[in-house]
């Protein structure tokens, strides 16, 4: 089973989102975009390969067209810089899938009260939260983190 289907070469760009703010994408070939559930799940959660680096992302729309941001950090493990042509190989993730980093879910198990409010959180928003508890570097603040995330849960 070819678990990325789907493939396409793009140049690496800036993308404007206003004066100062840009992003680094790739756009998705206007001939790709037929062949994806783009119409059921506009912002497609996806699993992706470059230059055998393995990452997650979602195609996200922007007036007909969709890209794929390639983060700075990202571009650093591939080895690529804004201008490059890379090669995406990707395959549709689990639309609802969240990523718990163990200090949250621990916490979660703790207070089913709770579990259940964030179970009935949107996916997009469970990711939210769990990112940022995630992306924490010291325990002491992913424990403040997860102290945010129970008290937005409580409320």
């Amino acid at each position: 089973m070819n678990i990325h289907p789907y493939e396409f070469t793009a140049p690496i760009v800036s993308h404007h989102m206003g004066k100062e703010l840009f992003y680094t994408v790739v756009f998705l070939p206007a001939d790709l975009i037929p062949a994806l559930p783009l119409d059921e799940t506009p912002r497609l959660r996806i699993e992706a390969e470059c230059r055998g680096v393995t990452f997650e992302g979602a195609l996200m729309p922007v007036r007909g067209d969709f890209y794929l941001m390639i983060s700075r950090k990202l571009m650093k493990r591939l080895g690529a810089e804004i201008g490059d042509e890379i090669e995406v190989r990707f395959g549709i993730a689990d639309q609802d899938a969240v990523r718990m980093p163990p200090e949250l879910s621990d916490a979660l198990d703790a207070h089913p009260d709770l579990r259940e409010v964030w179970e009935g959180w949107t996916a997009g928003k469970r990711r939210g939260f769990a990112h940022r508890v995630a992306s924490a570097k010291a325990a002491t603040t992913k424990a403040r983190r997860v102290e945010e995330v129970l008290a937005a849960l409580a409320d």
